[in-house]
């Protein structure tokens, strides 16, 4: 599945403003990671902001907001998708991305294994 690469440009321009983040494809789309933990994202049409368990149960609430889905129907529960129309303007993409920033940059240090 191609992501949307205006959508992946505008949450760069944002992210870039954040301190910057790495870039990995995965998923079918395109995750923005920062010190090695996925913060949000690109799939397909819609971004993916990763909000933790509880505050994503509580974004759900809110029109243009669901559940995200890996394969075999199962679901992320500490990530959402956003519809486009959602984050048609700059403002409402840059609180949403900040979020899943804050979130990620929130985690304790990856721990790094031995292979």
């Amino acid at each position: 599945m191609a992501y949307d690469e205006h959508l992946a440009d505008r949450m760069r321009g944002i992210i870039a403003a954040l301190g910057g983040a790495d870039e990995v494809k995965m998923m079918g789309g395109l995750c923005f990671m920062r010190d090695g933990r996925m913060s949000c994202g690109v799939i397909g049409e819609r971004a993916m902001i990763r909000l933790g368990k509880d505050a994503a149960a509580e974004a759900l609430k809110k029109p243009g907001v669901e559940q995200m889905e890996i394969g075999g129907g199962r679901i992320a529960n500490a990530f959402v998708t956003l519809l486009p129309e959602l984050v048609d303007d700059e403002a409402a993409l840059s609180h949403w991305i900040a979020r899943g920033v804050g979130f990620a940059d929130a985690l304790p240090p990856k721990v790094q294994r031995r292979r």
